[in-house]
């Protein structure tokens, strides 16, 4: 069985990752290709709450598990050991469905070098297109603001950081293009 294919989405924060990976499914799926959807925030709605800190919740045993807090006006990410198991499980999740022969594409907010270094591991030998995901901030905190369960000031705070690291395949500009327009550029570019 041959290894699947994997794309990665990494962008800031509420730049429209998730409606641009729904669109690229779609249009991959019209094509005849079935390609399934893996968000670190799937896995990490399945955290018990008491290991998260987010807004106004402090979680009991957020110091083990992840933590989204306002300092200085800035958000800031803690990640404990129960945090950082998820991210490699999450990142071997990924691997594991490619190797299986699954086609993936991923919605990541790669916020440091270790993290793109245990991406560059976990994928090591398969097929791997990232694809950078730019939005103006002041799209993005707009999005943010009207988007209740965000943590304002999150798009901010990660504006600057989630691109440092990575090198890119392909760019798509969720600013002022439409979400199935940036898919049928990805799905154009891409080069297998």
């Amino acid at each position: 069985m041959a290894a699947g294919r994997v794309i990665v989405l990494n962008g800031t924060s509420s730049a429209g990752k998730s409606t641009l990976a729904a669109a690229l499914q779609a249009r991959l799926a019209a094509a005849g290709e079935c390609w399934i959807v893996f968000a670190l925030d799937d896995l990490f709605a399945k955290l018990p709450f008491a290991w998260v800190t987010y807004g106004d919740h402090v979680g009991a045993h957020a110091d083990e598990g992840i933590a989204f807090e306002l300092v200085d006006g800035e958000v800031v990410r803690r990640v404990g050991p129960i945090a950082e198991r998820i991210l490699d499980a999450y990142r071997g999740m990924v691997a594991r469905a490619a190797l299986a022969g699954l086609d993936v594409i991923v919605d990541e907010v790669l916020l440091g070098e270790a993290e793109w270094r245990s991406w560059q591991v976990e994928l090591a030998g398969l097929e791997v297109r990232w694809v950078r995901v730019d939005c103006a901030l002041d799209v993005a905190e707009a999005r943010e603001r009207s988007r209740p369960e965000r943590l304002p000031g999150m798009a901010r705070s990660l504006h600057g950081t989630v691109h440092r690291h990575p090198s890119y395949d392909l760019r798509a500009d969720t600013s002022a293009t439409v979400p199935d327009t940036a898919a049928a550029a990805i799905v154009a570019g891409l080069a297998w």
